[in-house]
């Protein structure tokens, strides 16, 4: 078995595929009908986007909202505003919706009052207490993600629980989304595109979301030896070919200086590589670790988008927070096994009780 430096890095042509429209938008279609979306009469908030996040706007208007909302935000280079918006119209005008999807760059204080559904994102940007406090008191809050995806400070929960606005997330096990699988195989395809040869390999998965098991598997089945750790403090000392961090998003980096520093005496050559959450890098430099990808992902970001696997994964995730936050809406029970769940300033940065989450480690076999 080679040593993890000896893994070629793989020459990457491209991340994002360009938008098949007819494709997408069949499922889109299918998705709607699949979940029974049902936006009829709501006003609903989506951000402008690339790739398939750029169907958001268009799922709303063939769920019939009454008006949709395409914010490109104000504060973005023009040049990521304008491609943004040209994206999302393109797939709209495709779609036969385009005369009911509206782009703005801000919306002013009284049109607050009458948005129904906001859903999170980029263009979006945080959701502090002054835009919750404009927000009326049936609105719902979607975070079009389940809280261990999204990086520290993107909603005050304990404004929207102080103001009595829902804030409801997709379920990603839902047999309608099912994203967890996929997240499993964009970290392999990661692992591909960083050179690593799986059969044989030695793999420290260092995982603290529900994804654990899914990557975990995924590695097995391509050959890999595992070993799963909930925090980077729990990684037991062993000569790593690979260490994949997957861990959710949070202001201090979990693969600190310390961490970074243990590994560096046991696993020097190992490759560390990002799939999710933070790595010290100015640390691992230091220490003359590798980490792929090369260039940092931005907070929040996972090393790959989900674009690389195509429409259906980032459809089935957008469409499934649109109907988590319209059953929230029409307040209907939303519980574990249904399509979402309702998530308070608690349950905002606690980890629900998901089987298959790591409280400990699983260790190598």
């Amino acid at each position: 078995m080679p040593s993890s430096i000896e893994f070629p890095a793989r020459p990457v042509a491209r991340h994002v595929p360009d938008i098949d429209h007819a494709e997408a938008l069949a499922i889109v279609r299918e998705q709607i009908a699949l979940l029974d979306l049902d936006l009829s009469g709501l006003t609903v908030v989506v951000g402008t986007a690339t790739g398939y996040q750029a169907v958001a706007a268009t799922a709303a208007a063939l769920a019939d909202a009454g008006r949709v909302i395409a914010l490109a935000g104000e504060f973005q280079r023009l040049s990521s505003l304008a491609t943004a918006a040209e994206a999302t119209l393109a797939f709209a005008r495709y779609a036969n919706v385009s005369e009911r999807v509206e782009v703005m760059n801000r919306i002013d204080s009284r049109g607050w009052h009458d948005v129904d559904l906001l859903a999170n994102g980029l263009q979006v940007g945080p959701i502090p207490r002054s835009l919750i406090e404009l927000l009326p008191p049936h609105a719902v809050v979607s975070l079009m993600a389940e809280p261990w995806e999204l990086r520290p400070g993107i909603v005050d929960f304990d404004s929207c629980d102080d103001a009595g606005i829902k804030v409801a997330a997709p379920n990603l096990g839902h047999p309608a989304i099912n994203l967890l699988p996929e997240f499993a195989r964009l970290c392999c395809i990661m692992l591909d595109e960083a050179g690593v040869e799986h059969a044989g390999a030695t793999i420290a998965l260092v995982c603290d979301t529900p994804c654990a098991p899914f990557i975990e598997q995924a590695l097995r089945d391509r050959g890999a030896r595992v070993g799963v750790f909930a925090h980077p403090s729990l990684l037991t000392n062993g000569k790593w070919d690979v260490i994949v961090a997957a861990m959710r998003p949070s202001d201090r980096p979990p693969m600190d200086i310390k961490s970074l520093g243990r590994i560096s005496e046991t696993s020097r050559h190992a490759l560390l590589v990002q799939f999710s959450g933070e790595i010290d890098r100015s640390a691992a430099s230091y220490f003359g670790l590798r980490v792929w990808p090369q260039k940092r992902p931005a907070r929040g970001q996972l090393g790959l988008p989900l674009d690389v696997l195509g429409p259906a994964p980032a459809i089935r995730k957008l469409t499934g927070g649109l109907k988590a936050a319209e059953a929230a809406y029409r307040g209907e029970a939303l519980g574990r096994d249904s399509v979402g769940f309702i998530v308070n300033a608690r349950s905002g940065t606690i980890e629900r009780g998901r089987a298959g989450t790591r409280a400990g480690a699983h260790l190598l076999r």
